[in-house]
């Protein structure tokens, strides 16, 4: 007895036709050939009907035949997708079985198919129940076993849908048995068990047995599969995922090591090390990643017929596994290479090519070439702008880039009008919101250190708004927001909404993970700047110990500005000859990034010259700052804050060499320029006039020092974010010059108030703090007659530098020159205290 149905739907099925009667002495043939017909003619709704009319046609004592036909309805209920139909058909059928005398095997067949239907249906409990059916009533015979195997797969399919992942092991176990008996260790079908079995064994827990069976499974789809299978990709990348979450770059390595010695045709062995490549990368295997990319490229342009397009591929990410783990510096001359081999095949025009340019600017950028990027950026804008179909979001990102390369030329007013054209640009369409976001960071950042400071504020807000709406509020982009608004405000002496700011932003990195280590470093920069400029010294250098341990192996940049801070924290806690290595270090790269006159160089260089002249090397410092000023000139750069900062270090080196008129000329200059930038009220303006008036002061200019200083001290008071170690300062200096004019009860009373500031945010060994002390127990026994509280500070004084001294000349030997010099210093300023205290008690 059979279905009468094709044998082509019953193979199909995976289910072979019994003998029965055979169609010469079919008495229902006739019944039977409508129904028949509209199946092979496909019309399987119309043949379903047809048969259901013949099985009602069919006497009850026929079962055998009714049987048949109830078995063909099944799989046309099935075929229509009505499964519980097809369900019903098929237990009617069952039901006829021991009547109808159903060979067992074709009966173990049909339930079989009915474990099929069920899986399908998503009941894996009445599949389960159906596939044992089928393998404990199914025959037992050397013939069958294929048909065991098949059976006992499709049971740990269901098994391992209902999670029931040890017996579903079991079960793959026992189809891996019988497969391999049938057709040996090495056959396809032994290959997709395997596959099955490390989905078991992973969900139950065991995963090294799971990365054996996905191996394996592996080799034999390489051997077996017709080369370009997907399928085998899928199961690399599955295996490889596995692996890399792990961070086993063994195991990875092996894994690339069997793809190369079992893959039959080059490009199929590119596509599989590249897929492995990918998933490595994602897990921040940077390294292997890197390598397997290099192997892939290698594999693709040894196969002639491999497409330009998916050649251009695999050279873009050999060229990107390379930044990853060499830099910008190392992919460079991979990225230009893909961009000719796009630009050949692509089109001038064409967006590709974009893309492609684009990722060499990038790389410039990253490098500090800004001309070399402008002119990539300019090319870029010329061949988009020619396009007839106007692409908008590209114009404008080129547009952006365009910008960002003359800003870093220092050229604020060529900069400007750009970045406005880019917003412009991207009025025309209202796709592009990306685009739309990372130019309203940019341009944020561009006004507020050369433009409408306020306009920035309200532009930084406007992109955190538009990034929290395109991306949502807990995302690394909308980090990124919250660090240009800490920037603006920063620049705004907004310091406590800064950090609010940063503070928020840091979590998101965190929380992201090491993808996004380059924004958290720059995060942790920030808050070490802002703690550096508060006094808060200790703070700052393990802040940016932890940012060194983020920076990407691909961010040069990083790494020279994290020298450059490391330089300043140095230099602000005395160890100068250690910070003088950074700033030479960060010197070493921009050099090597934007050639030895690059524009680059003057940050490095004018810091040589402060920690030279801070040495006592004032001679060999001026040249140094003189060369920062005929940079800047050199690009067209006369005024600004930088201009400012470098003439300001000038005069204090002119001071200290007794070229007073020089020094008076340069600090002038100085001050004119900071105040062009910096309003009255602000943090930076109170600093660039109290500098005004110290130079005054060195000088013994009191008079000429007193308005400069008394404008400092009242805006720093007022200032937005003020620091009271700044304020300190100016007060101690304020002190000092009431003191040398006579009026001692008002240099005591800032000496007073430039202490309580500062006391509680330097350390008590800090000079600094020493030196305030010293002073106001000076003013107070010499000229207030207070003996016993004078007395009372030159103690503090004397024995805060003492700890400093052991703490320093202690560890000498671990500190180099900078320990012996912080000994030698705090030991002769405290033998001069000693000799003051001496002094006053003989007098007292």
């Amino acid at each position: 007895m059979r279905s009468w149905l094709s044998v082509g739907v019953l193979l199909a099925a995976g289910i072979g036709s019994a003998s029965g009667q055979d169609a010469g002495s079919d008495a229902y043939a006739e019944l039977r050939a409508p129904a028949m017909a509209a199946y092979e003619a496909g019309e399987t709704q119309r043949a379903y009907t047809l048969f259901e009319g013949v099985f009602a046609q069919i006497p009850d004592a026929d079962p055998a035949e009714r049987a048949a036909t109830a078995f063909s309805l099944g799989i046309l209920a099935h075929q229509l997708e009505d499964h519980a139909r097809a369900l019903e058909w098929l237990e009617r059928g069952f039901a006829l079985h021991e009547v109808a005398g159903t060979a067992p095997e074709t009966y173990a067949q049909y339930v079989a198919y009915a474990g099929m239907v069920s899986a399908e249906s998503g009941e894996p409990d009445l599949a389960i129940a159906y596939f044992r059916r089928a393998v404990e009533q199914g025959p037992h015979g050397e013939d069958t076993l294929e048909w065991r195997a098949s059976t006992l797969n499709q049971l740990a399919n269901s098994l391992h849908a209902a999670e029931r992942y040890g017996e579903a092991s079991d079960s793959r176990r026992a189809s891996l048995a019988a497969y391999t008996q049938v057709y040996g260790p090495d056959h396809a079908y032994v290959g997709v068990v395997l596959e099955g079995l490390g989905e078991d064994v992973l969900a139950d827990g065991h995963e090294a047995q799971a990365i054996d069976a996905r191996r394996e499974a592996l080799r034999i789809a390489l051997a077996t599969r017709e080369a370009g299978d997907l399928t085998i990709v899928t199961l690399a990348g599955t295996l490889a995922s596995q692996l890399a979450a792990q961070e086993d770059t063994d195991g990875l390595g092996r894994m690339a090591d069997l793809v190369e010695a079992h893959t039959r045709n080059d490009r199929h062995r590119a596509r599989i090390l590249s897929e492995i490549a990918n998933h490595a990368r994602v897990a921040g295997l940077t390294g292997i990643s890197a390598d397997l990319n290099i192997r892939a490229h290698e594999a693709a342009a040894a196969d002639p017929q491999t497409p330009p397009e998916f050649l251009a591929i695999y050279l873009l990410n050999h060229a990107t596994g390379v930044q990853d783990v060499s830099g910008y510096a190392a992919a460079l001359p991979l990225l230009e290479q893909h961009y000719q081999m796009v630009r050949v095949h692509d089109g001038e025009p064409g967006l590709r090519t974009a893309a492609a340019s684009e990722r060499v600017w990038t790389a410039l950028f990253r490098l500090s070439r800004f001309a070399e990027a402008e002119a990539n950026a300019r090319e870029r804008l010329e061949a988009l702008e020619a396009r007839a179909d106007n692409p908008a979001t590209e114009i404008a990102r080129a547009y952006e880039n365009l910008a960002l390369s003359i800003h870093e030329q220092y050229r604020p007013t060529e900069a400007g009008p750009v970045f406005a054209r880019a917003l412009e640009v991207l009025e025309q369409t209202d796709r592009g919101e990306h685009i739309r976001a990372s130019l309203l960071d940019a341009y944020a950042i561009h006004l507020v250190f050369n433009g409408d400071r306020d306009e920035a504020l309200a532009i930084a807000r406007r992109n955190m708004d538009l990034r929290g709406e395109v991306y949502g509020s807990d995302t690394p982009s909308y980090a990124r927001g919250l660090y240009t608004l800490a920037v603006v405000q920063r620049r705004l002496s907004m310091n406590d909404a800064a950090l609010g700011s940063l503070a928020a932003a840091q979590a998101i990195y965190e929380a992201a993970g090491p993808n996004e280590a380059a924004g958290l470093f720059t995060v942790l920069y920030q808050r070490a700047e802002l703690m550096l400029e508060a006094g808060d010294l200790a703070g700052a250098e393990a802040l940016l110990a932890s940012a060194e341990a983020v920076i990407p192996a691909g961010r040069p940049d990083q790494r020279r500005d994290w020298h450059e801070l490391s330089g300043r924290i140095l230099r602000s806690q005395g160890r100068l000859s250690e910070a003088l290595g950074h700033y030479r270090e960060s010197l070493a790269m921009r050099v090597a990034q934007d050639g030895p006159q690059g524009r680059s160089t003057v940050f490095p260089l004018l810091s040589i010259a402060a920690t030279l002249r801070m040495q006592g090397q004032a001679a060999e410092a001026e040249p140094v700052v003189r060369r920062v000023l005929e940079t800047h000139a050199a690009y067209g750069v006369t005024t600004g804050s930088d201009v400012g900062a470098a003439w300001l270090e000038l005069a204090t080196i002119l001071n200290l060499l007794g070229r007073e008129d020089e020094a008076r000329e340069a600090a002038s200059r100085s001050h004119a320029l900071l105040a062009d930038v910096w309003p009255r009220g602000t943090h930076r303006r109170a600093i660039a006039d109290y500098n005004r008036g110290h130079v005054a002061l060195l000088q013994h200019d009191y008079r000429g020092a007193e308005p400069f200083m008394r404008d400092a001290i009242e805006d720093m008071r007022q200032a937005p974010g003020r620091s009271d170690i700044h304020l300190g300062i100016m007060l101690n200096s304020w002190g000092y010059l009431n003191e040398r004019l006579g009026q001692y009860r008002q240099a005591a009373a800032a000496y007073r108030e430039g202490l309580a500031l500062r006391e509680g945010r330097l350390s008590n060994d800090n000079p600094a703090l020493a030196s305030g002390r010293a002073f106001l127990a000076r003013t107070l026994i010499d000229h207030l007659g207070e003996p016993q509280e004078g007395l009372n500070l030159f103690r503090q004084a004397s024995g805060g530098l003492i700890e400093g001294i052991v703490l320093r000349a202690g560890t000498a030997a671990d500190d180099g020159v900078d320990g012996i010099e912080f000994a030698r210093k705090d030991a002769f300023f405290t033998a001069h205290l000693e000799a003051l205290w001496t002094n006053a008690q003989l007098d007292h």
